[in-house]
């Protein structure tokens, strides 16, 4: 391993080496997405060997999101100091464990708490993992990994309910971690062969009292967003979670090395603008799924498997289309490329709210395929433009701050 400033931060491998970090990078990209979305198949079978309540089963979902929200940041910083790879690999031996250990779950109570400290681990990957990419790679492929590592997320995320209501139907809910561990350690052995490290800000302190007022604010700030419709309480949540994350920009401008360094903001508009347009996109598109579905199911009348086939369009487009927008954001402006997206989506957006039930299935369908167009177009060159407008040594808290911005 070289020890100069300038092959910590970039360190360009050889081809062989590049080739097993794109494969356990993309293979990791594929399988978290893969079990976050699939797992939902499992909570009947969850409620009927658990005896659970709704909202106990809730946390199956949710806890792991909130895991990975409270750890992103802080974990981008770690990867910054402590290496990329070996954060990137710990995080991966952690994820294989806990996922092996899911499938021997004895209760509910068990398997929630496994599932936040899975979300806590997977901070641990999906920072450094899209840093670790662009940092092995020369800037004139950097969208084009991007949009690859896109369409492996977009892959899990469609494949992921199918599969595993096979897997949940013929060998039970506990196949489903059993499966997810085994593909990682796949991960496991590739990363295994590379010995090159990559650091942002090596040998720096670790910013706890920043850290910690993010891990408090965050939950708060989700928290109070989600019940400030129903009363007194959720307000009060979301002002604490507010005030938590000033108090946090409060404390990174006064630290030598912060768990986000405000000065990213600073003068960057690509950068802040951005991030800022991820949050907006992910937040409009979020809910998409969801309600077509109970469309399709309630007002068109089509059986589930129906509707989660024709829903399977616009992922599906995502994850073709994704490789191709990120090669053309190498050549192409990434900004106006994915202001392109973001305008196609919200288009497509726009339709959906006029179907009725005498809406053509095939227009149904053409819009989300559309949409699938849009978000394509959007990801990858918006990834692209936040990644190249800030420093290699950034590389790690830029990719947590964006990862934030998707789960919040």
């Amino acid at each position: 391993m070289q020890e100069n400033n300038k092959s910590q931060v970039t360190g360009i491998l050889e081809p062989a080496a590049a080739k097993r970090l794109f494969l356990a990078v993309m293979i990791t990209s594929f399988i978290g997405p893969f079990a976050g979305s699939g797992i939902n198949v499992a909570v009947p079978s969850l409620a009927h060997d658990f005896g659970a309540s709704a909202n106990e089963l809730s946390w199956v979902v949710f806890g792991f999101l909130l895991g990975s929200a409270m750890f992103i940041l802080p974990m981008g910083k770690l990867a910054d100091i402590w290496g990329r790879r070996r954060v990137y690999y710990a995080g991966l031996w952690l994820f294989a464990i806990t996922f092996l250990a899911g499938a021997f779950s004895v209760s509910i109570e068990m398997l929630n708490g496994l599932r936040f400290v899975q979300g806590c681990i997977m901070s641990l990957i999906f920072g450094p993992g899209m840093a670790l990419l662009i940092s092995s790679h020369p800037p004139s492929e950097r969208g084009r990994v991007i949009g690859y590592s896109a369409a492996s997320t977009y892959s899990g995320l469609s494949l992921g309910p199918v599969v595993c209501g096979f897997l949940c139907e013929l060998m039970g809910w506990r196949s489903i971690f059993v499966v997810t561990g085994a593909v990682v350690l796949v991960s496991i052995w590739l990363m295994s062969g590379i010995r090159h490290e990559w650091y942002g800000d090596r040998g720096a302190g670790i910013d706890v009292r920043g850290s910690l007022c993010y891990m408090a604010a965050a939950p708060l700030l989700l928290w109070g967003l989600s019940e400030s419709a129903h009363g007194e309480r959720g307000l009060w949540l979301l002002a604490a979670g507010l005030c938590g994350m000033a108090l946090f920009v409060w404390l990174e401008l006064r630290v030598q090395h912060p768990c986000l360094d405000i000065r990213l903001f600073k003068g960057n508009v690509v950068f802040s603008l951005s991030n800022l347009a991820a949050m907006l996109h992910y937040s409009a598109t979020f809910a998409l799924s969801f309600l077509i579905s109970l469309y399709l199911q309630v007002i068109m009348g089509f059986p589930a498997s129906s509707a989660g086939g024709i829903i399977l369009l616009q992922p599906v487009v995502m994850a073709l289309l994704s490789p191709k927008a990120g090669a053309l954001s190498d050549r192409i402006q990434p900004g106006k490329v994915a202001s392109v997206g973001m305008a196609i989506t919200a288009a497509g957006l726009l339709g959906m709210s006029f179907l009725t039930k005498v809406t053509p299935l095939w227009l149904v369908g053409g819009l989300l395929m559309w949409i699938g167009l849009g978000f394509a177009l959007f990801s990858s060159p918006n990834n692209n433009a936040i990644m190249g407008s800030v420093a290699p040594k950034y590389y790690g808290t830029a990719s947590s701050f964006l990862a934030a911005m998707r789960l919040f």
